[in-house]
């Protein structure tokens, strides 16, 4: 294994110098059927690399849109060429299943066991849990993209609408 796991935080903190750290949330809209994802990127001094919001028609279950989410992130960082990444989210039964060696064939795992082959694939990466409080840029991404039609991406500038939250 090329990475490690950290325990639960409540506060958001920056990654080691050279690292990036990757949030993600996904939440469900069951009265559209959609996930919505959010995803930002940040380097060692904090500073918004890039951000990713996305919402998908999937099966409507909780642990189905983390899982998802978890795989764009892990999928957004390998995009971005990122080598050393800690990627954080606020579902402790996702990053519980990142952690597990063995897999569960269910729908959501299918999703966690791509991003594990995804994860092999930095130089060097960590799991860790963060609590929703230390997350909150996610979860903005998250409910904003409830307004957007598939994916957007933006690189080295973000939202006006999460800055409040980068603090």
């Amino acid at each position: 294994m090329h990475g490690r796991t950290a325990s639960s935080k409540t506060k958001w903190r920056p990654p080691p110098q050279g690292w990036f750290k990757v949030n993600w949330d996904g939440a469900v809209n069951k009265v559209k059927g959609f996930v919505e994802v959010g995803v930002v990127v940040r380097d060692c001094q904090g500073m918004v690399v890039a951000t990713l919001r996305q919402r998908k028609s999937l099966i409507i279950e909780h642990f189905l849109a983390e899982s998802y989410g978890a795989l764009k992130a892990v999928q957004f960082a390998r995009d971005l060429g990122l080598s050393k990444a800690v990627l954080e989210g606020d579902s402790l039964q996702t990053i519980q299943a990142l952690q597990r060696d063995q897999e569960v064939w269910c729908s959501s795992n299918m999703f966690l066991f791509e991003a594990k082959l995804g994860l092999v694939k930095f130089a060097r990466w960590e799991v860790s849990h963060v609590r929703r409080d230390g997350n909150v840029v996610t979860h903005i991404l998250v409910k904003n993209a409830l307004y957007i039609s598939d994916c957007i991406i933006i690189m080295e500038e973000y939202p006006t609408y999460i800055s409040s939250s980068l603090k």
